[in-house]
């Protein structure tokens, strides 16, 4: 078969993901790796070649019945992001450009913004360089994940969310999409009411429509792979800022801190965690939580039982003394030490060797970070945790995080039902997007991070279950460990509204054809494969030299 130029083909029968919790068998022969195209006369004309070999894919899916998703890193926990058919890797696809103030759109400018508050990228980048590469102009990304090993095209698309409390997720940074929705289309998706992109950068993409649609992009922004190949995002930029962090070990589980987990009211704790007054030049950026189920005192009565509780600060300008964050060192959880473990929990009783285990590695999970300074990517860079790990994450309302921290902690102290792991909390701010699902006024993210084991799953499907029997509402990470999705939980979840709103925005993207390259077996079982007037029916590494050092201005 003669390939275009810029794709290869793959011989792959299957694909394990990054933290080796799944393996998924592949269509022999139907996948591919898609490259920078070699002998082009310059970015912009690789960037196009590469735009018309994702049509290529397309076409070839159809003609042969073959179901395709783009694989970035290779991240998530879950199969949300996968198919039994041929998966397109996108890795090599970073190229990056500036942008001119003729590409953007009058009203943009209009508004006070400039063209150096927007940066385009190929789906291929990780977050990781992106911070990297901005941070290398005095900008920044203006939120981020915990672990930025993701690309940017897998991070948007499955939701990934850091901890900006009123910032918002990866996701609600984004402002325009370049998405392939089939073998003849690709349009440039922006919101109506808040456009960026002028008919000069249109025009360069030479896409063949324009929308401007606040309910079309709001659903395809997290979309998981489902609307078409993303080729290239627009990210809304910040200037470059700085990060103080301000944390403790231990802080006692009483009224004060509940009214910070509730509502981001830190007043109650500003003597314990020596926070200084917000001004127009530093406030409170991040809020997050560790406990350890097993050493967890709920009455508040013992504080050295507590959670770990940090709070960053953001600076506008590099605070004095600034101490930097350390190279990261010491204990790392790695491939073999998490397969070991694994593999005492899967044979040995639980009972007694969890929470020695959990008690013994609890203080690598946490960091004295108190009084670091440094940027998105000093505070946030890959993950220190490799291979044969879980990590579930939980979004609930802020308002309900304190009752369901304590259910979380007396599911783990019932007999025989240790959870191997620990437990953290993260506050994000509520993301206009369909299913994202941080959705709730300020969103509580609930992180229950173990070792892949069966006694991981069964204890996470318990904590499922004990929020449905208590009616709490929630909603589960599509990129992290949610088996316990169902069709009725998606609905429930978001509503049938934004179900159905999301199901018609794809149908408007996507002809009968293209959408059933981009199906795959998670959503026929969360029935989020089917058309918006069908009937509901339950269903079952080292940064590159090359291409993202230079900068081409649009």
């Amino acid at each position: 078969m003669s390939l275009p130029n810029g794709i290869q083909q793959l011989a792959v029968s299957s694909l394990t993901n990054r933290h080796e919790n799944y393996t998924q068998p592949l269509t022999a022969n139907a996948s591919f790796k898609l490259t920078i195209p070699s002998g082009m006369p310059d970015s912009k004309s690789e960037y196009r070649q590469t735009t018309a070999n994702f049509q290529w894919l397309i076409q070839h899916a159809i003609d042969n019945n073959l179901r395709l998703r783009a694989i970035g890193k290779n991240w998530s926990f879950t199969k949300v992001g996968v198919t039994n058919g041929g998966m397109i890797d996108t890795d090599a696809l970073m190229q990056t450009f500036a942008i001119r103030s003729s590409s953007v759109a009058p009203a943009y400018l209009n508004a006070g913004k400039s063209a150096d508050n927007l940066f385009f990228t190929e789906c291929g980048t990780t977050i990781h360089i992106l911070e990297q590469l901005l941070e290398a102009r005095n900008k920044s990304i203006r939120a981020s994940g915990a672990s930025n090993g993701q690309t940017i095209a897998g991070a948007t698309s499955t939701g990934t969310h850091g901890a900006a409390f009123d910032s918002g997720s990866v996701h609600d940074t984004i402002v325009g999409l370049h998405i392939v929705c089939g073998p003849n289309r690709h349009v440039w998706l922006e919101r109506k009411s808040y456009p960026v992109a002028g008919k000069p950068f249109t025009d360069l993409l030479e896409v063949t429509d324009v929308i401007r649609d606040d309910d079309l992009f709001n659903a395809a922004v997290v979309s998981f792979g489902s609307f078409g190949f993303i080729h290239g995002v627009m990210l809304e930029i910040a200037d470059l800022f700085w990060l103080k962090s301000y944390s403790i070990n231990s802080v006692a589980y009483n009224s004060a801190l509940k009214q910070a987990m509730t509502d981001c009211d830190f007043s109650g704790i500003t003597t314990a965690l020596n926070l200084p007054p917000a001004t127009s030049d530093a406030a409170p950026y991040h809020f997050q939580i560790i406990a350890n189920p097993h050493q967890f005192d709920v009455t508040g009565n013992d504080m050295a039982r507590g959670p770990f509780v940090r709070i960053l600060y953001k600076h506008l300008t590099k605070p004095i003394g600034a101490i930097p964050p350390p190279p990261k060192s010491g204990f790392t959880y790695g491939d073999d030490t998490m397969g070991l473990i694994q593999t005492l929990l899967d044979k040995l009783t639980p009972s007694k060797l969890v929470p020695s285990l959990v008690n013994a590695l609890y203080p690598q999970a946490i960091e004295n970070t108190n009084g670091w300074v440094g940027t998105m990517s000093d505070f946030f860079g890959n993950t220190n945790i490799r291979g044969k790990a879980s990590s579930a994450a939980i979004g609930l309302d802020a308002k309900d995080s304190p009752q369901v921290l304590e259910e979380m902690i007396a599911l783990n102290n019932k007999r025989g039902r240790a959870y191997p792991g620990i437990m953290a909390m993260r506050w994000v701010k509520q993301t206009p997007a369909t299913l994202g699902f941080t959705r709730f006024p300020i969103t509580c993210v609930l992180e229950l991070d173990g070792i892949e084991s069966e006694l991981t799953r069964k204890f996470v499907e318990r904590a499922w279950n004990r929020l449905d029997e208590l009616n709490i509402p929630f909603t589960m990470h599509w990129g992290k460990v949610n088996f316990g999705l169902t069709a009725d939980r998606v609905r429930k979840m978001y509503t049938d509204a934004k179900v159905d709103a999301w199901l018609t925005a794809r149908q408007q993207l996507l002809d009968a054809p293209a959408r059933a390259v981009f199906t795959n077996e998670f959503m026929e079982n969360c029935a989020l494969d089917q058309d918006d007037k069908k009937p509901f029916q339950q269903g079952g590494g080292c940064m590159p030299l090359l291409r993202v050092i230079a900068y081409i201005p649009l």
